[in-house]
Parts: structure tokens; sequence; C-alpha cells
């Protein structure tokens, strides 16, 4: 199977997980705001993690095949080696350290941050790809990567202005440098201008984007809300 479009019952599916997903980060945001709730859903929040990106990956995987799979290994590798890098020097990304909500770590480094990068990556791709016109022909790549990079910085300043309350990360100075959302920007508009759906130009429900793009949607609601709650 291969190309844009998936047949019926994986149709169905993205429906599916696509509702699912708003149903859960809605009771996710609902009990992070709770007080006595809070260290509970701490608890299982790389859990939750894993089992959302299985199940919203599937489409683009069944879909994109070993492409997709070599580009989404790729991707997830390079971000794990960068935030081991920065993590031991602090030289490339600023000075910080993991807390324990993101579970199991390797040199200091949650697994799980890697995979979260390239979920959110992906979706950034569908994102921009609806956005940049099929029109926009030579131009259409670098722009929908350029536009992707922005929306991963977006992604990351919402999440940084509630990652040290849920004990994401803690960063030595306060707060991120700028120099952080650079080598985001710089590394997602790389990665992305090499995503296998760079050359499809539809995302509509029945594809393979379209669940990645509202796995974006619904997490950056969830730290919209979040913020806005704690505030």
């Amino acid at each position: 199977m291969n190309g844009a479009t998936l047949p019926g019952a994986w149709r169905i599916y993205v429906r599916a997980v696509a509702f699912g997903l708003v149903v859960l980060f809605t009771v996710g945001a609902a009990g992070h705001l709770i007080p006595s709730a809070l260290p509970w859903m701490l608890r299982v929040t790389a859990g939750f993690t894993v089992l959302t990106s299985i199940l919203v990956i599937a489409p683009s995987v069944a879909a994109g095949g070993w492409q997709f799979v070599l580009w989404a290994a790729a991707a997830y590798g390079f971000t794990l080696l960068l935030d081991l890098a920065g993590a031991s020097s602090g030289a490339v990304l600023g000075k910080y350290t993991y807390g324990e909500t993101l579970g199991w770590k390797w040199h200091g480094v949650p697994l799980l941050v890697g995979i979260n990068w390239m979920m959110v990556l992906n979706g950034a791709v569908c994102l921009a790809g609806r956005v940049i016109s099929p029109e926009a022909d030579k131009w259409r790549r670098p722009a929908v990567a350029l536009l992707a990079g922005l929306i991963l910085v977006v992604f990351d300043l919402l999440m940084e202005a509630v990652a040290a309350r849920l004990d994401y990360w803690h960063w030595a100075e306060g707060f991120a440098p700028v120099r952080n959302y650079i080598v985001i920007f710089i590394s997602a508009v790389l990665f992305a201008a090499f995503h296998p759906r760079q050359n499809q130009t539809a995302c509509d429900l029945g594809t393979t984007g379209r669940l990645a793009g509202i796995y974006v949607g619904v997490q950056m609601a969830f730290f919209l809300v979040l913020l806005a709650g704690w505030r």
C-alpha cells in the first residue's frame, strides 16, 4: 500500500482514533488541573505517550511503508543523539536536566523525547502541506519545510511554558535559551524537507497525514488549557 489514500477500514480507524485523542486529552487536561489528580496523571504520562504514538503513527507506516519508517527512524535517532550531546555538555541547546515524568532514560535522556519530536514533526509537515498550495510548484517543498519548522517552534514554546511544572525537564537558567529554538527550527526544517509526504498534496481524513496533524493540534490545545488553567 503506497501513496496518500488509505482503504475504507483505515479511514474508520483514523476517525475513531481522532475522536479518542480528543476525549483522552480533554480528560487528561482536566486531571492535570486538579491538584489531587496531578501526581497520578504524571505517572501515566509515559505510557499514555507510547500508546497514542503507536495509534497515531500506524496509518503513516501502513501507507508510507519502509520509506516512512526510515525517515521516522532517522528523525528519532538524530533527536536522541542531539539530546544526548546537549544534556551532557549544555553546549547545543543549553543547560537542562530531565525530570521523571517522561519515563526510562538512557544517559539521562528519556527515550520518549525523540519519539514525540518525530511525531510532532510528522504532524507539522501534514499541517504545513494543507496550507501551502500545490501551485507553489518548485517552491512548495522549501515552503512546507519552513512552515513545519515554525509550527514545531510554536509547539515547543507552548510545551516549555508548562514543562517544568510537569517535571518534563528543567533549565538551569529557569527558561529555554534562544539557541534551543534555533536548533529546533533548523533541525525541523531539514528533516521536513525530506519527509516522504512532501511529494503528496492530499491530506484529508482518509490519508496518512490527517491523524498526525490532529495529534499535533490536540497536544497544542492541551498545553494551552494547562497554561490558562494554572495562571
